[in-house]
């Protein structure tokens, strides 16, 4: 098997887009992601990002990616699982001997992590299995009081709270967290209102033929009254109705309540990820 390095995102996604692309839903995290910093780096991160892929001749077995300070994302299409993993411990090493963690599909990112540990003698702290949704038309579902609108600048200060809350409950999210500005501007941040906001949902990472939906948030003394059921079933109304094909959601499956809303919606599983964190 052989390391590529590539310079940015535009040659990365150059020579595996197609491999990502032929299940945009289960590859969306690495796929969006690649797209967003090969349009907008600055956005994503200060620092280079670093790309990689795996290879058996002319066959991409696996493709990896990194914004520092963030997690490793890794993505496998073929291939011996531990010869892969070995030699994406020795293509990161080459450039980080420290990384927070790893993402990506939960066979490959199982034995990575326990590699990329036993190479550097530290242990993983905190493991956060998830499961990959994706929508393709959303169900008919009761929607709470109140209305569904695009979150604006004046909104950032909230917003901001709301989402370092939900980094915090749920450990999922950039850190540094990045400034949201940019996402408001744009229109990618949505509120559920009644009377005031109530919950929040985010959409993102924007793929040929679907678009992420994250930051699901409702204030803990709020839950319980359909809010974040009615702002999601509604961005995912929004970016169908936007021309995309199909939504793409992550969950934390040691919450129950949360994949049970999604799926009523009109979610179905695509296949299992797994996040380890890294002392």
């Amino acid at each position: 098997m052989d390391i590529t390095y590539y310079a940015n995102a535009t040659d990365f996604l150059a020579r595996t887009g197609a491999y990502l692309a032929i299940d945009e839903a289960r590859y969306g995290l690495i796929l969006g992601l690649a797209k967003g910093v090969a349009k907008s780096p600055e956005r994503f991160t200060k620092d280079k990002p670093w790309f990689c892929s795996i290879s058996t001749g002319k066959v991409i077995n696996a493709a990896a990616m990194r914004t520092p300070p963030n997690m490793l994302i890794a993505a496998h299409f073929s291939g011996d699982l531990e010869a892969i993993a070995e030699k994406l411990v020795m293509a990161v090493s080459k450039d980080f001997k420290m990384i927070p963690g790893v993402v990506g599909d939960k066979k490959l990112a199982d034995i990575l992590a326990k590699k990329w540990c036993n190479t550097y003698g530290i242990n993983i702290t905190d493991t956060m299995a998830q499961r990959i949704y994706r929508l393709d038309k959303v169900n008919e579902v009761t929607l709470s009081p109140g209305r569904f609108r695009p979150a604006t600048v004046a909104d950032k200060e909230l917003v901001d709270e709301w989402r370092h809350a939900f980094v915090i409950e749920t450990g999922v999210g950039s850190a540094p967290e990045r400034d949201i500005t940019p996402a408001l501007e744009i229109g990618w941040i949505f509120l559920w209102e009644d009377g005031v906001p109530v919950s929040i949902a985010h959409k993102s990472r924007p793929t040929d033929k679907g678009m992420n939906v994250s930051g699901v948030y409702t204030p803990p003394e709020l839950r319980g009254r359909g809010y974040a059921t009615s702002c999601v079933a509604e961005l995912s109304r929004n970016i169908l109705q936007s021309g995309k094909e199909f939504c793409v959601l992550y969950t934390d499956l040691s919450n129950p309540t949360s994949n049970s809303i999604y799926i009523k919606i009109g979610y179905q599983p695509v296949g299992d990820s797994v996040q380890h964190s890294f002392g």
